[in-house]
């Protein structure tokens, strides 16, 4: 089982504005981590960097104590990239294309293909220009798995995938993570496509890492906070500096705090607003936690809760 380390990247496609800007985080072996954020964010710059396809300017990369930026990562199959560009030969019939990609791959298991292209229900007699969209992207990830990475980096694996297959694919994947103890680091614009498959999650804004944690820090991070107030009290509330959003409706007010840098317990709001006549504190949704860091109007400090 293989750690990753992003210490400190930057990169930049020009002088005047950073792609990344000091991205930090380690993920452990085994973990599967969702990278979410919007268009021009860096997600992908970020995967290419992790995956030794692009330098970082500052920072290092480190794969089980390598640099990314040794070729002997690919080379080794310690390191596969999938992406939605990804381009198979479309005149050779995928058990011809598994055949001949074999040698390439030290640490390929015959018997992991044959398991996959039976779990993913494709027809290995087929040429790859016969296949639908959905199947193209089954048979790149058959050829990605079997190869047994200690990494496996996915960027936009899902897009334009119809939410059957898609499902059949993310069942795949956690299949075969499990079996292998791979680390799988993936993009995406939809968290509703993976939010299933992820031990991690982290939001990049502007090249910047917003969040960084586990599936249960993140969440446990963020909380909305329902009260009934009077109004002097709902009006005294909405001054306070520490909440990230407010939305009021008569009597009824609601906010969202950060953990990181006000802690929330339901003792501590009841003391604090004891005039409350009631108070109910509920996680965000990683969905939820995505639009409020991707929101322009909210301005969410960078914290990495745990790793």
């Amino acid at each position: 089982m293989t750690n990753l380390i992003v210490d400190s990247v930057s990169f930049s496609y020009s002088r005047t504005a950073d792609a990344l800007c000091d991205v930090s985080f380690e993920l452990p072996p085994g973990a599967v981590l969702g990278v979410f954020g919007p268009n021009g964010a860096g997600k992908s710059t970020l995967l290419q960097c992790v995956a030794g396809l692009r330098s970082p300017g500052r920072g290092t990369v480190s794969i089980g104590g390598v640099s990314s930026a040794n070729r002997a990562l690919i080379e080794r199959g310690t390191v596969t990239f999938v992406s939605e560009m990804i381009r198979l030969p479309g005149e050779m019939p995928l058990q011809a294309l598994l055949r001949w990609i074999a040698p390439l791959h030290p640490r390929w298991s015959p018997a992991l293909a044959q398991s996959l292209v039976e779990r993913f229900h494709l027809d290995a007699t087929r040429r790859i220009s016969a296949l639908s969209r959905g199947e193209y992207l089954k048979a790149a990830l058959v050829c990605a798995l079997a190869s047994n990475p200690a990494v496996l980096i996915l960027d936009e694996p899902f897009a334009g995938i119809e939410v059957a297959t898609r499902d059949a694919i993310v069942r795949g994947l956690v299949a075969a993570a499990g079996e292998t103890g791979m680390t799988v680091m993936l993009a995406s614009h939809d968290v509703g496509e993976v939010d299933t498959l992820l031990t991690h999650a982290a939001v990049l804004v502007s090249g910047s890492l917003r969040v960084f944690g586990s599936s249960d820090e993140v969440a446990e991070r963020f909380s909305r906070i329902t009260m009934v107030a009077s109004d002097e009290r709902l009006h005294a509330l909405s001054l306070e500096q520490q909440w990230y959003s407010l939305e009021r409706s008569g009597r009824i007010v609601r906010v969202i705090a950060d953990a990181t840098f006000t802690p929330v317990d339901r003792p501590m709001l009841e003391r604090r607003y004891a005039d409350a006549t009631s108070i109910a504190v509920e996680p965000l949704s990683l969905r939820e936690v995505v639009a409020l860091c991707t929101r322009d109007a909210v301005g969410v400090q960078s914290a990495v809760v745990g790793s």
